[in-house]
């Protein structure tokens, strides 16, 4: 549900992305192998945000990443969170959560 792509900041072709786990909604990155949009995709073993998804990646105007997310997943306490990102090169990391 809701992917959305993300060039790093070593060229790698991310892909942040929202499915069902253990947590209920969960975020998480798969990287194209090949650095394009058709892959192949892999998808990394750990999620970058348990508890919430439909995410969207956005830069403040210094340039910093932002996600935003909602969270938690009982109705009515969700509510749109937002978080620095961490650009890791290979993969992304929630700060401050």
């Amino acid at each position: 549900m809701a992917p959305i792509v993300y060039r790093s900041k070593t060229d790698q072709l991310l892909m942040v992305w929202t499915g069902s786990g253990a947590g209920g909604y969960t975020t998480g990155v798969a990287r194209s192998t090949s650095g394009n949009l058709a892959g192949p995709w892999e998808q990394q073993s750990e999620p970058i945000y348990v508890g919430g998804g439909h995410a969207m990646l956005v830069h403040r105007f210094d340039g910093q990443p932002m996600i935003t997310l909602h969270a938690p997943n009982n109705s009515p306490l969700t509510r749109q969170r937002i978080f620095e990102v961490e650009d890791l090169g290979e993969t992304l990391r929630v700060k401050n959560r």
